[in-house]
């Protein structure tokens, strides 16, 4: 039943990115601008993104143009698809 896979379509954007080219400094400085010091006060929480892994991040469309700027203003490669999720999608989340 292909009507019920999914409920509530979200448009997203998916992005993957790479920060080899940082030197190490520069790496802490982008994750503290993605994820904040604190882990609360980066793009990441501000955009409502969800993190889905190490150079993947799952970003509301409204929020796709202020991803790509951050991106540009780093100098990051990365690459963008645009996605359609189910809003109701349970992240597991460590404790």
């Amino acid at each position: 039943m292909i009507e019920d896979f999914i409920v509530q379509p979200q448009k997203m954007v998916l992005y993957c990115f790479s920060t080899e080219h940082l030197q190490k400094k520069d790496k802490v400085r982008f994750y503290y601008a993605l994820k904040g010091r604190d882990g609360k006060t980066g793009i990441v929480k501000l955009a409502k993104i969800q993190h889905i892994g190490k150079g993947v991040l799952l970003v509301p469309y409204m929020y796709d143009e202020d991803v790509t700027q951050f991106f540009r203003v780093w100098n990051l490669n990365y690459k963008r698809q645009k996605v359609i999720v189910d809003e109701e999608t349970d992240m597991v989340r460590k404790p």
